[in-house]
């Protein structure tokens, strides 16, 4: 996260900065201009002190008398503390005649005054009878600028802290407070308070950018107005052709449920039956049949192409194909009649050659598993369309796997529809027994994502369960089921529709009493 910064402390940072490079550029130009005067005053009480005392040493030189310039010289030390060094030299001789110095300081440090020493005669004549060499020492005239600069110092530092605030005040009562303020009002607009508003009446940019917020802000509340609005119609029209849609696929519901066979006609001749059916929408592209025909019953489930809506157009289309298949041929052949089936599906759906247009472009069928139940002979005939059928018994579960062959879709590799002289589709004879279970069930449940790690189903997991509980109360197998599939589905979103039928026939007593072996034909 980004460090924010105060727009105060960059300010007085920058205004630190410079007064403090400008402080410092003017006590160095002070420094230099005292320094200067100082030096110059004492070069100038050098040259006059040595200038006196020069005309004093006259007599003294000139009669050779060094201990009275030795005393002269030693006395001017004295009332002068900044003098280093006195000589005092003969004329046309290099050893002093008097010297006294101090020492310890460099030649930098030092100003060498010398003047001669001349001696006027009672005619006025002039002669020069030795030399004086006075070294001052600078020191004083440092401490002298130190003393002079100190005040100037402090005056700059505290004009300098006066003026920063000062101007810090001034700065956050006339820029940083309207800026928090402001800021303050887009965090409110931000959060919808569309209606917030900045103080006015200056004539500053502050007062020109507070007059553009408040701009900004009412054409933003009034087209946030005017969006709302507008959503609301939406909404309201979306709300009402949803209800309009959602009533009419309830509807539809209640039509599609028609289709599907009562409580009364399933156990007419089952001693008992589930249905597991769920659809993955409010309609279905799963249904299942029973009804009885004239030498017993019929039983199927379909898997159609799709599921919701256009599951449910085709469960109609496919239902009725059926239906009608049925009362034309009887249930005496399921092989010919799932053959009748694909054949009316793909007339009905004009998927008999290729397709003339774009909207023709679509391949539509369905899975389909059909029982014809015999309880007089003690047979079930069963023929299928990729649907199994499972047997459950003492001895375990048996599968009859249908053919590898849907009905209605465009076939590859042969014309469509056409399947010969005889049936595409395989009878399968069974003999029934007291105690058998039948499961049709389409591949909803087994395809069924879930568990810890997003796997589906499976069919050995359902097969497994058959084995536990399909000789048991078929409506404690069926709640066993669906505790099982809400388990292992966890809230995951249900990827097909799923539909399981189990039943059990109701045997006379002549086909219970005959048990011989189940056999198989083709039709």
């Amino acid at each position: 996260m980004k460090r924010r910064s105060s727009l105060l402390a960059r300010v007085a940072g920058a205004i630190l900065l410079t007064t403090a490079t400008i402080g410092s550029a003017a006590v160095l130009l002070s420094e230099w201009i005292v320094e200067g005067q100082r030096h110059q005053d004492l070069l100038r009480r050098a040259e006059l002190v040595t200038a006196t005392q020069a005309d004093a040493l006259s007599g003294p030189v000139w009669e050779l008398d060094s201990r009275s310039a030795q005393r002269m010289i030693e006395a001017l030390t004295g009332r002068d503390p900044a003098i280093r060094s006195i000589r005092v030299f003969e004329a046309d001789r290099d050893v002093p005649l008097a010297d006294i110095g101090a020492g310890g300081e460099s030649d930098a440090e030092l100003i060498t005054v010398e003047r001669p020493i001349v001696l006027h005669g009672r005619e006025g004549r002039v002669q020069t009878v030795g030399t004086l060499q006075i070294a001052y020492s600078t020191a004083e005239v440092r401490q002298a600028t130190l003393d002079a600069l100190i005040p100037v110092v402090g005056l700059l530092v505290l004009s300098l802290l006066g003026a920063m605030a000062a101007l810090g005040l001034t700065l956050d009562r006339m820029v940083l407070r309207p800026l928090r303020r402001l800021t303050q009002l887009a965090s409110a607009m931000a959060r919808g308070d569309y209606g917030a508003r900045m103080g006015t009446g200056r004539s500053d940019e502050i007062g020109v950018l507070a007059d553009g917020f408040n701009r900004m802000a009412a054409t933003v509340q009034e087209h946030t107005g005017t969006l709302e609005s507008r959503v609301r119609e939406r909404t309201e029209a979306l709300a009402a052709t949803n209800r309009a849609i959602m009533d009419s696929i309830n509807y539809a519901r209640l039509i599609q449920s028609a289709i599907l066979p009562s409580t009364e006609a399933l156990s007419a001749g089952l001693t008992e039956h589930f249905v597991l059916w769920r659809p993955r929408d409010v309609v279905s592209g799963d249904f299942y049949v029973c009804r009885e025909v004239q030498d017993g019953y019929v039983v199927a489930v379909a898997d159609c192409t799709g599921h919701g809506v256009p599951g449910a157009f085709m469960t109609m289309t496919a239902s009725a194909m059926l239906n009608n298949a049925l009362d034309l041929m009887g249930a005496s052949d399921p092989a010919a009649v799932l053959s009748a089936v694909d054949r009316k599906v793909r007339a009905a759906l004009h998927q008999e050659g290729e397709a003339r247009s774009r909207a023709e472009c679509f391949d539509n069928g369905l899975d389909l598993a059909l029982c014809h139940i015999q309880p007089a002979e003690g047979r079930l005939v069963y023929a299928g369309a990729r649907i199994p059928l499972l047997v459950v018994s003492d001895e375990g579960v048996a599968e009859l796997r249908g053919d590898r062959r849907s009905l209605g879709y465009r076939p590859a590799g042969q014309p469509a529809g056409r399947c010969g002289a005889e049936s595409c589709f395989t009878n399968h004879s069974i003999r029934l027994r007291p105690g058998q279970t039948f499961i049709l069930g389409t591949d909803g449940l087994t395809d069924q994502s879930g568990g810890e790690h997003g796997r589906s189903f499976g069919k050995v997991r359902l097969r497994e369960m058959l084995r536990r509980g399909g000789t048991g109360p078929l409506d404690r197998l069926k709640s066993e089921l669906e505790c099982s599939l809400d388990h292992f589905q966890s809230g995951r979103e249900q990827r097909d529709d799923i539909t399981l039928f189990g039943f059990r026939v109701r045997l006379t007593d002549a086909a219970a009493a005959d048990r011989p072996d189940s056999g198989r034909r083709a039709a």
